[in-house]
């Protein structure tokens, strides 16, 4: 077993992990793993680590690498709840003869973050706001209010949003979160942005341009679609001024 140990690094064991919830759809947890995976590479300079040398000091010593590289708490301990898992897999599996708990000595815990909610000021000045010269910040803001004005629906559920789920006059979805069915009466503030950005091309099933690109007639994925969006509120909330970050996030605390 010592042999097998030997021979099986810490990056192929995550990278496989990367691979197998690639497989099975998971994209959330294989982009956590992936991420994880960089860090770790990073941490090493590129060199792999035999499974049997993964100990204590050495996470710890990843954990300070982490906390150098000014990443936040909370990240550093959701890459170490991936390695921890990672790890654990390698025992259960057999590809690990004694389970030495490196994790022990690491936070791998959660923080409180506290809500980003905006005051009522900010969302009049976004209301107000000329973007009419950027069409691209002007449908940011759009989506921005369109979520206050949906009860805080979440970006991904705007994005994910089809045109069959809206009619008579209400929304209803099902939360990519939770898989809770919600059913939200659309406001007239809400229509009109419905009426604004809807897409008229029969081939795409979403209300919103922002899986699809109407000029090019293609998909967009979603990762790329939020930090888009998350960019151009960047962008809006500096041209008017704002103190704070301004993300898709904060929408769903007003």
């Amino acid at each position: 077993m010592e042999k097998r140990e030997n021979t099986i690094g810490l990056f192929a064991l995550i990278e496989a992990r990367v691979l197998h919830f690639r497989s099975l759809g998971k994209v959330k947890t294989s982009r956590n793993y992936a991420c994880a995976l960089r860090q770790v590479w990073l941490f090493r300079g590129g060199c792999d680590i035999p499974l049997c040398d993964v100990s204590a000091a050495l996470m710890r010593d990843f954990q300070d690498f982490l906390q150098q590289r000014g990443l936040r708490r909370n990240t550093i301990s959701l890459y170490m709840r991936v390695l921890r898992a990672a790890y654990n897999h390698a025992v259960d599996d057999g590809l690990i003869s004694v389970d030495r708990r490196p994790m022990r000595k690491v936070f791998t815990g959660r923080d409180a973050t506290p809500k980003r909610a905006l005051d009522g000021g900010v969302v009049r000045a976004l209301i107000l706001a000329d973007c009419r010269g950027d069409g691209t910040l002007e449908f940011a803001r759009d989506m921005f209010l369109f979520s206050i004005y949906m009860q805080g629906m979440a970006f991904v559920d705007i994005a994910y949003l089809q045109k069959s789920q809206y009619a008579d006059g209400c929304v209803a979805y099902c939360r990519h979160k939770t898989g809770r069915l919600l059913v939200v009466g659309v406001q007239p503030c809400a229509l009109e942005i419905i009426r604004r950005y809807a897409v008229a091309d029969d081939a795409c099933p979403y209300l919103f341009p922002i899986l699809y690109n109407p000029l090019t007639r293609s998909p967009v994925s979603y990762d790329t679609a939020l930090r888009t969006h998350n960019k151009r509120l960047g962008r809006l909330a500096s041209a008017l001024g704002m103190q704070g970050r301004l993300t898709s996030y904060v929408a769903r605390h007003k």
